[in-house]
């Protein structure tokens, strides 16, 4: 039903799915993950990313999505200490309430610092976030689905949606390591806040940049601060707030420039 002008009428309502997936890893069971069922690659190995499980592409030998059982299976060939990052942790919901990052202290300490290479312009922040809030996918059916993007000056690269935001990112994480994209020169964008895990996921991308159309938490900015990533905040309306830490060299194309004394004409 739906309740409108006064009127409760029978209408048919659009929902996102929400199915959950359980993650193996070399036979290992790690957890389970619910999720919308879309580009269920991408949002394992981004995981995994996340987690510092999985470095280099070479690492992955095979990766099998089972639907019917609800099953991915993972094959890596990494050391050990890195495969023991992640034991049996049972299951990560796809609310917004909290992502799972097992190791958020070496997210801290292990130093992700980018050399400030990135030349990004600040009418490009706003395009892409634009891109971003007006892309017509599930959100724009359902209002019931967070988004992120991977872009770069001139264009939006990659969307990818989730019913979480973690999620989503994970999934624009894992669709980059698969497809080669190198990200020192990106810019990442998602339409939820920026928490210490969703820090921590752009850092172990090697992301120099985090943006949001929402808030950032003060240990996320924190974290920014340490790994030398920057931060934007609250992409709305041509304003935006930003938090510099070295990532990238933020230019502004849009300041007017001051007119100089010559330049202004007396009035009578």
């Amino acid at each position: 039903y739906r309740f409108s002008n006064g009127i409760l009428h029978g209408k048919p309502i659009p929902l996102a799915r929400e199915l959950p997936y359980t993650l193996f890893v070399n036979d290992r069971e790690i957890l389970s993950i619910s999720t919308l069922p879309t580009h269920l690659k991408e949002l394992f190995v981004g995981f995994l990313i996340a987690e510092g499980v999985l470095v280099h592409k070479s690492e992955l030998t095979e990766i099998h999505i089972d639907d019917p059982g609800r099953l991915v299976r993972v094959y890596i060939d990494a050391p050990d200490e890195r495969l023991n990052i992640v034991q049996k942790k049972g299951m990560l919901t796809s609310g917004c309430a909290g992502g799972m990052v097992f190791s958020v202290q070496s997210g801290l300490t292990q130093g992700y610092r980018q050399s400030r290479s990135a030349r990004i312009k600040v009418s490009s922040v706003l395009a892409r976030m634009k891109e971003l809030d007006t892309f017509v996918g599930i959100y724009s059916v359902t209002k019931g689905v967070h988004a992120a993007s991977v872009a770069d000056n001139d264009s939006t690269i990659m969307i990818q949606e989730d019913l979480g935001r973690h999620n989503a990112v994970d999934k624009v994480a894992g669709w980059c390591f698969l497809n080669n994209v190198s990200n020192p020169a990106k810019m990442v964008l998602t339409t939820g806040r920026i928490t210490s895990e969703v820090l921590i996921k752009a850092s172990r991308s090697s992301f120099p940049i985090i943006i949001s159309r929402s808030s950032a938490s003060s240990m996320a900015v924190g974290m920014a601060q340490q790994s030398g990533i920057d931060v934007i905040t609250y992409v709305r309306a041509g304003r935006f707030n930003y938090f510099s830490n070295g990532g990238v060299e933020l230019i502004n194309d849009m300041e007017k420039p001051v007119p100089h004394d010559s330049e202004i004409s007396a009035q009578p």
